[in-house]
């Protein structure tokens, strides 16, 4: 069966329209807020020449390109959000096209590459980068991606590599100053290389005539980001990833590999943080890491099978896990220790391999820039099985379609946002302590209280939590409740200089003058200089008041 482009591409339009467009009813919610409404560099074109040699709002992240397009939003739309909503459904579907196209250039029927391509764009996992702003990151990336490969297998299989270099640098270029999995593109584009292009006869100069100009500007790309930032790390790790050694963050990887596939498979249950205890940080193995372990062993097979007979099928499944190296904490702790977006771009991998294995390539993908059909001996004939397939893939895509539609409006307004995340996180203790936060700041202290409270009984090792429910308390007078909880935060992080100013103001109101002066000391002797005008506070006041 053969589809017009048309009708390919407006099936896609209603495919995203069905599955996030709601989206444009959404407003900014949770990094919405500092990553663009409270970013100067965003809403103040005075500041827009800082956009390049600046850091993402947090941490050391560099994503010029991601900020400049807020920029540009927040400009044209006069800080509405229905334009950046807009924007990231633009954004979405150009991948899907994208992703179409690549899948049928390197062999996979037209037919088989719509289906999956329309399974991809309803993806209810997907919610999280398409439904809020700070998601076009992800976007960008992907779409960057997605190009840079396009155009590079295009180029090897048509010869014209010199024409095809400057838009390839260019989309490389993107992907990278988009968000951080950017830097992949030298690797994925060596595998599509290795994979989809091999069995040519060609010298090993020919091979790498496009990927030394690529690996160069990466490299150049990541000099240039630890000049500007004066850093070579990301994001600053989380709290349940800082005292994890390698070995600890190998396990915590593979108790993170069972909800990964899940929620691939089946996305019935989403949400908006993933992190301990629901998902256990170190060690001991349990039967949850025990599951991981087998996952990746039988993930790793089925690329070793698939490199032999389905190049094209273990060229999807290389990617996603390139795309998945860099947020797996393996290689170094990041800032979370799951999220659903960080699935988009690896699902563009896995998109690629399940078309490969739903049916067999219809062109070589190694000829030249004449390609001849590889028809099956089976092809046109409709078996029982193939039946059945189709039924399950359009009750999927139905069950998808409608999960990604009521998910959507969960990042319309920072209400319903931190109302959700705990409903749907009950054990994973930062949802607990975000949405404590919000409360807070929405002056409904007893809600925040419970929220904290509940966050420490889920996991006491984030001595952010306790700082945050004694700093309620000294707000509100109650330095004698509050003590004890900066005590036992202290005890968390002993050089957290945060709370041990804190506690060290509310025992100076208990009148605890020696117990005071200790912790002045010991901040002190740890380096914390900021301490030293508090051993002269503590000593002034002390023979005043007696």
């Amino acid at each position: 069966m053969k589809l017009s482009r048309g009708a390919i591409y407006a099936a896609f339009a209603v495919a995203v329209a069905a599955a996030m467009g709601w989206s444009l009813c959404n407003g900014f919610v949770y990094d919405d807020l500092p990553a663009i409404v409270h970013n100067a560099r965003v809403t103040d074109p005075a500041r827009w020449h800082t956009i390049l040699r600046s850091p993402y709002w947090l941490g050391t992240l560099w994503r010029p390109f991601t900020v400049a397009m807020f920029a540009v939003q927040w400009f044209l739309g006069h800080a509405a959000p229905w334009l950046f909503h807009l924007t990231s459904l633009l954004a979405y579907f150009a991948v899907g096209v994208a992703l179409f196209r690549l899948m049928h250039r390197v062999g996979i029927r037209q037919v088989t590459a719509f289906a999956v391509t329309l399974l991809f764009l309803v993806h209810p996992v997907h919610v999280e980068a398409v439904a809020n702003s700070v998601g076009q990151a992800e976007l960008w990336a992907g779409l960057a991606l997605v190009g840079a490969t396009l155009v590079y297998v295009r180029a090897r299989q048509e010869h014209t590599e010199r024409r095809a270099l400057p838009a390839l640098l260019m989309l490389v270029a993107l992907g990278i100053v988009s968000k951080e999995q950017g830097f992949i593109a030298p690797l994925l584009l060596a595998g599509a290389e290795w994979l989809l292009l091999a069995g040519r006869g060609e010298r090993f100069r020919a091979r790498i005539r496009l990927l030394l100009p690529v690996t160069l500007l990466a490299g150049l790309l990541f000099v240039v980001r630890g000049v500007l930032l004066n850093s070579s790390v990301g994001e600053t790790p989380a709290v349940a990833l800082r005292a994890l050694n390698p070995i600890g963050r190998a396990v915590t990887f593979l108790g993170v590999i069972p909800e990964w596939a899940r929620l691939v498979v089946w996305p019935l249950h989403l949400q908006a943080d993933y992190g301990p205890p629901g998902i256990p940080v170190g060690g001991p193995m349990t039967l949850r890491h025990w599951l991981g372990l087998a996952l990746l062993a039988g993930f790793v097979a089925l690329f070793l099978r698939c490199r032999r007979g389905a190049p094209v099928a273990a060229f999807g499944l290389l990617w996603a896990a390139m795309a998945l190296a860099p947020v797996s904490n393996l290689l170094t702790p990041t800032g979370i220790v799951m999220a659903e977006r960080v699935l988009f771009i690896p699902t563009m991998g896995l998109a690629i391999a399940l078309a490969a294995w739903l049916a067999r390539p219809e062109r070589s993908v190694t000829s030249g820039g004449t390609q001849s059909p590889v028809l099956s001996a089976s092809e046109g004939k409709v078996s029982r099985g193939s039946t059945a397939l189709t039924i399950v893939l359009t009750l999927w895509l139905l069950a998808a379609t409608i999960r990604s539609a009521t998910r959507v409006p969960t990042w319309s307004t920072e209400e319903r946002f931190f109302t959700d995340i705990t409903q749907d996180a009950p054990t994973a203790y930062r949802g607990w302590k975000v949405a404590a936060m919000y409360w807070d700041e929405a002056h409904d202290r007893p809600r925040a209280i419970a929220d904290l409270r509940h966050a420490i009984e889920l996991w006491p090792h984030d001595f952010e939590l306790f700082e945050r429910l004694g700093q309620i308390f000294r707000q509100q007078g109650h330095c004698d409740v509050a003590i004890p909880i900066f005590k036992t935060g202290l005890r968390e992080a002993t050089d957290a200089s945060t709370i041990r100013a804190k506690l060290i103001e509310c025992l100076l109101v208990d009148r605890q003058w020696d117990e005071a002066q200790r912790l002045a000391d010991e901040g002190v002797a740890q380096g914390q200089d900021e301490f030293k005008s508090m051993q002269v506070r503590v000593q002034k006041m002390r023979p005043r008041v007696e």
